[in-house]
């Protein structure tokens, strides 16, 4: 008895410090990129003491001490050398790594919070490469749960992670203190069951074990890890993903699922194993990316099952030789670094600029290569399949760890399916028109990259918005915190939500609103810069009559690229002209449209002058100039270039709210829709 309590409280610890470095982890991500851009920005402004009360305004010193800190943290595995040592050396690491937990939540993007996460992370990650070489067989069950209840609390906060604001240090502390006692508890089990303990042959993450693991990390942060990533590639609403997800990630902790994979690949030659089990991942990955709806979801959800499943592949056992865990656990790391930087080239290539050649054309390479990156990272997991031709990793486990293991994949489905509840949408504020607005949210960030969805949204619902046109929207990049801005802004302000990927799956446009929608839809437009396009969502007014919204955003243009100035404004007049024909082919009988966005470029510019002619109105051209101005440029006047077009509609009034939260002002049309039309 006393074997089964100490593998209980390993498991219980372990999952909690894997729940700890996936929160870190994307904490991390999102806070450095923030602070590393505002600080190039902060170092071109002409008096930074002017700054210091704009949101995200960081002293660049900081950031330079929180690189270091996070440097030094990779390298935190090489310390088992010395913990390896200790009998106690887990229990100390996990304690290390709530200790930092904590002060990542009382501190939040401060110097102090940030150096709380790269504690936690590095702490984290010494603790697995430990564990990887004393208890193999937690590894892959703790990272397995780790990530289910990532999805779980994400689930809770609406996609956003709710146990990283202040609010929640209570809650926290009295969890990182939960940990200490189970780290204790499972020193005392260890102790007590010393003598009837069957030593488990020693793990070691080798070479291909770090490829592995570096492959299968990336694949969980980034492409199937939480049911937002899978439902926009999909084209679902992600409460619809989170319940089968949970399932799928926890499914391999039934130790007969394991015996039935194992049996699977045993039909196979040993030297064609491991590619069957490449070449079946793969392709659940390629069908699942290139096609949507729920056949798609349910090839990536099995897709996340197999990911799941080859986490038992990164531990290998360990031979007579010196134990290399440590290097390993190091170079995986890098190796997930390096998948998330081509990742993020996949969505900023257009913006690579100052790079020496031929770096900066091989980064602008690639565009269109979301697929490509999680090909690569799917064949590093599949690596230790493919060269451990005599190994199948997977065993049945005994009858009271396979109830245990179907006991949690029902509480957690039972729980996801709990937390999957669907928005009630509020109706509109006035029975007879509509508050229409245009806001291009600069992936969540302020001018100064400072990042708070709940004030933006407070400072939305305070406007009275009844229909919102979104532009540059993140929907789950590491960059963004792995937040879907769309889903989680429409639950809190009680709104549909509508949303078109653009530029890959996890970033594009996005429509909210109080009334019904009878069809939603998009199209890609020309762009030799940064891909974009134009979406449409017909709505029904309250008079019960459509509506039709177009939201876009055109081609910005900036120097320094690879492209001149000239040629990016080409771009946004073919754009204008694909929009127009996109118009044509979804003109509605009722006639009323809004056509609004990001269009950058100032009044009076060809683009403007053309749909006038076309017959659109702009409800701001009485509008004071100096007050009508949308984009706050570093170092340069504002400028108005997000707008909002009429055709066949009647405005009431019109204004702009200065939004904080985001580099845009918020343009405001208040329309006549309602039965009081003649």
């Amino acid at each position: 008895m006393a074997r089964y309590r100490r593998d209980l409280f390993r498991l219980l610890e372990a999952a909690l410090v894997g729940l700890f470095f996936v929160q870190a982890t994307r904490f991390l991500f999102g806070t450095l990129y923030a602070h590393l851009s505002s600080a190039s920005l902060i170092r071109l402004t002409i008096d930074p003491a002017a700054l210091a009360n704009q949101p995200g305004v960081i002293d660049p010193a900081d950031v330079e001490i929180e690189l270091l800190m996070a440097g030094i943290a990779l390298f935190a595995p090489m310390l088992s050398i010395l913990f390896g040592r200790l009998s106690f050396g887990p229990a100390l690491a996990a304690i290390v790594t709530a200790a930092g937990r904590v002060f990542m939540t009382a501190n939040g993007g401060a110097l102090f919070g940030v150096a709380g996460a790269v504690v936690t992370a590095g702490a984290a990650a010494l603790y697995f490469t430990l564990i990887a070489v004393r208890r193999p067989g937690i590894f892959p069950a703790a990272l397995v749960c780790a990530f289910a209840l990532d999805q779980l609390i994400r689930l809770v906060g609406g996609t956003i992670d709710p146990t990283w604001a202040a609010a929640f240090l209570q809650p926290q502390t009295v969890l990182s203190l939960a940990v200490f006692v189970v780290a204790i508890l499972t020193l005392l089990f260890e102790y007590l069951a010393r003598n009837e303990d069957e030593r488990p042959m020693p793990g070691e993450i080798s070479g291909w074990g770090a490829f592995a693991l570096g492959g299968l990390l990336y694949l969980e942060f980034a492409v199937l890890g939480l049911p937002h990533l899978i439902a926009h590639r999909a084209g679902l609403d992600y409460l619809a993903v989170a319940p089968w997800l949970v399932v799928a990630t926890l499914l391999p902790l039934v130790g007969e699922l394991r015996a039935l994979a194992r049996g699977f690949l045993a039909m196979f030659d040993g030297w064609y194993r491991g590619w069957v089990w490449f070449l079946l991942l793969s392709l659940l990955v390629v069908v699942g990316f290139r096609f949507d709806g729920p056949f798609a979801a349910g090839l990536l959800i099995g897709a996340q099952f197999m990911v799941s499943l080859s986490f038992w592949w990164v531990v290998q056992p360990a031979g007579n030789h010196r134990n290399f865990t440590g290097i390993g656990m190091i170079f995986s790391l890098i190796f997930f670094l390096l998948l998330v930087g081509g990742d993020f080239f996949t969505y900023e290539y257009a913006f690579v600029r100052g790079v020496v050649e031929p770096l900066g054309t091989l980064l602008r390479a690639f565009r269109g290569l979301g697929l490509a990156v999680a090909l690569l990272a799917v064949l590093l997991a599949c690596l230790p399949a493919i060269l451990a031709r005599k190994r199948l990793p997977w065993r049945g486990g005994r009858a009271i760890e396979s109830v245990a293991g179907v006991a949690l994949v029902v509480l957690g489905g039972v729980l996801a399916g709990s937390l999957a509840v669907p928005v009630i949408m509020a109706a509109p504020g006035n029975p007879d028109s509509l508050r229409v607005a245009t806001l291009n949210l600069h992936g969540g960030y302020s001018p100064y990259f400072g990042y708070d969805l709940p004030a933006l949204a407070d400072e939305i619902e305070r406007s009275g918005v009844d229909v919102l046109l979104l532009q540059h929207v993140e929907t789950g990049r590491l960059i963004s915190f792995s937040d879907d801005q769309a889903a989680w802004l429409a639950r809190r302000l009680r709104m549909g939500v509508h949303y078109f990927p653009t530029n890959e799956p996890l970033q594009g446009l996005a429509v909210l609103a109080r009334v019904p929608a009878q069809e939603a839809s998009g199209a890609l437009l020309t762009s030799q810069s940064r891909q974009t396009g134009v979406q449409f969502v017909r709505l029904t007014g309250q008079d019960g009559r459509p509506l039709d919204v177009y939201n876009t955003e055109l081609t910005l243009p900036f120097r320094g690229g690879s492209l001149s100035v000239q040629q990016q404004e080409q771009d946004q007049t073919r754009q204008v002209l694909e929009i127009m024909d996109y118009l044509d082919r979804n003109e509605s009988d009722a006639n009323r449209l809004v056509f609004g966005g990001t269009f950058n470029q100032r009044p009076g510019g060809d683009i403007y002058t053309y749909l006038q002619q076309q017959n659109f109105a702009d409800p701001f051209a009485d509008y004071p100039q100096e007050r009508a101005a949308t984009l706050r440029l570093i170092n340069e006047a504002p400028a108005r270039v997000d707008y909002i077009w009429l055709k066949g509609i009647v405005p009431l009034e019109v204004g702009i709210t200065p939004v904080a939260q985001s580099s845009h002002n918020m343009p405001i049309a208040k329309v006549a829709v309602g039965p009081a039309l003649p």
